[in-house]
């Protein structure tokens, strides 16, 4: 059995035969062990084999129906191929577990940005952007550019400025909030 540390520095080193090599060798010597599984998966999604890749989610699964990891991933899949109705569904259903509710938020709150259906995607990023505790400028952003979306300008004029304190250099958060003013006294000249 060779330890996942080892198949980390394969995969790091850009040693991809030899991570699938390792796994699949320690699926077969071990076949309950479900993080095989899931590094397989991922490994496979990288190299653009989504099918084979499922199929190692899809088994993960069966071993662990409740595992969060492999629901994550399975959807980061899926969102990559823009399977994003598929995707939300899978993030939906790795919030429900341990897994890191930061980056599940965001995540379906930018399948919901893709399918234009911003008021769907506000409540999870704006969750996104209050337990985001490193304060990660793009997870900001994304909310105060939902705001924007759906004409909340007083909101996203506040978040993008939190943005600004956060990179001062974000050039998108700068455009947008531009924007937002430009909108705001838009509305009020129209009183």
């Amino acid at each position: 059995m060779i330890d996942q540390q080892t198949i980390y520095q394969y995969i790091q080193n850009g040693k991809i035969e030899e991570a699938l090599q390792a796994l699949f060798g320690n699926i077969e010597e071990d076949p309950k062990i479900i993080e095989n599984y899931i590094n397989a998966g991922i490994v496979l999604a990288d190299a653009n084999e989504i099918e084979k890749a499922e199929r190692f989610f899809q088994k993960a699964l069966t071993i662990d129906p409740k595992n969060g990891v492999v629901f994550y991933n399975l959807a980061n899949v899926y969102y990559n191929q823009q399977r994003y109705q598929e995707a939300i569904k899978l993030y939906q259903q790795a919030l429900q577990t341990e897994i890191e509710q930061v980056d599940c938020n965001y995540m379906i709150g930018m399948a919901f940005n893709q399918l234009e259906s911003f008021k769907l995607a506000l409540p999870y990023l704006m969750t996104a952007a209050e337990l985001d505790k490193d304060k990660d400028a793009e997870v900001q952003f994304q909310y105060g550019l939902v705001l924007c979306q759906l004409e909340m300008f007083n909101e996203a004029i506040t978040q993008l400025k939190h943005v600004l304190t956060i990179d001062k250099n974000h050039v998108d958060a700068r455009y947008n909030l531009g924007l937002a003013l430009f909108m705001k006294m838009k509305i009020l000249m129209k009183r």
